[in-house]
C-alpha cells in the first residue's frame, strides 16, 4: 500500500517510535513533495513534532526551505536549533557555518557526548571550517573545547601530512595554555 505524504506526516505524531522513525524515513524519501506538509509542523505547540519536521526539513536539503532554517537556528529549542544548523550544511548554504558554530553544543549525541548534529556536519565541511572551530578551543566551557578538539583531529586525519601536523599542534597548544 503506497502512503500519501500526508498521511506519513500525520504518523511523525505517533506514540509510537518505531512508527515516528519509519514515518520520518518515508517522507523524506518524498523528498520536496513533503517541504509543504512539514513547513506547518515547524510553528506547532509539540516540541519533538518540530524537532522531527525541522529534522525532515534538513535531511530533505530543499533550497527554498533554506531561509526558515535559519531563522530556527535561533529558536528556543536546541533539538530544532541543531536539525535547523545541519539541514543549512546539507543544503551547502552560505549561512552554515556561522549557524554550525551557534549550535556547536546543541543536542549532544546519547552515545558520544563529543557529538553533535553541528560538530558531524562541521566534519563534512572539512578545511574550511577548522579556523572557526580552532576558535572554540579557548570557549570557557570544557565541552566546547573536547568537541572542537574532536572536530580538528578528525579532520585534519584527512589532510596531507604537514597540514595535519599543524593542526594537531594548535589543538596542543590550545590544551597546553598560554
Amino acid at each position: 500500500m503506497t502512503r500519501t505524504v500526508e498521511e506519513a506526516v500525520a504518523d511523525l505524531a505517533s506514540p509510537d517510535a518505531i512508527v515516528r522513525d519509519q514515518a520520518l524515513g518515508l517522507v523524506v524519501s518524498y523528498g520536496r513533495r513533503a517541504t509543504a506538509a512539514l513547513l506547518p509542523l515547524v510553528d506547532g505547540q509539540d516540541p519533538a513534532l518540530r524537532a522531527r519536521a525541522v529534522r525532515g526539513l534538513g535531511e530533505i536539503a530543499d533550497s527554498t526551505t533554506a531561509d526558515r532554517l535559519f531563522e530556527l537556528v535561533d529558536d528556543g529549542d536546541p533539538e530544532v536549533r541543531a536539525h535547523a544548523a545541519a539541514g543549512l550544511a546539507r543544503m551547502k548554504d552560505p549561512r552554515a557555518l556561522d549557524a554550525l558554530i551557534k549550535t556547536f553544543d546543541d543536542r549532544p549525541h546519547l552515545t558520544m557526548v563529543q557529538g553533535t548534529p553541528a560538530t558531524d556536519a562541521l566534519m563534512v565541511m572539512g578545511e574550511a571550517a577548522l579556523p572557526r572551530v580552532a576558535a572554540l578551543l579557548a570557549a570557557p566551557s570544557q565541552e566546547t573545547r573536547d568537541r572542537a578538539r574532536f572536530v580538528i583531529l578528525a579532520v585534519a586525519s584527512r589532510l596531507p601530512p604537514a597540514e595535519a601536523a599543524a593542526w594537531r599542534a594548535k589543538v596542543a597548544a590550545a590544551e597546553s595554555g598560554p
